[in-house]
């Protein structure tokens, strides 16, 4: 489910899900922002999925949470 297989598209797949999401990460954005961006994307279909993706780029320190606001991690 994260990763794309032969039985999971690459589009179904978490990974891209979270790439799509990244990109519409804007240092200092709301959690609700960020669905209200992404909420009519093919990749997002859910609520739930758009939790999964934030969590993949949580677990993966590509963002952090600060003060109630979502910020894009810097390396």
């Amino acid at each position: 489910m994260i990763l794309p297989t032969k039985h999971i598209k690459l589009s179904n797949s978490l990974l891209t899900l979270g790439a799509v999401m990244l990109k519409k990460i804007n240092n200092g954005q709301t959690v609700t922002l960020l669905w209200e961006k992404t909420k009519n994307m093919s990749e997002v279909k859910s609520f739930e999925r758009f939790t999964l993706g934030l969590d993949l780029l949580c677990i993966l320190d590509l963002v952090e949470f600060k003060d109630g606001l979502l910020v894009r991690v810097k390396k």
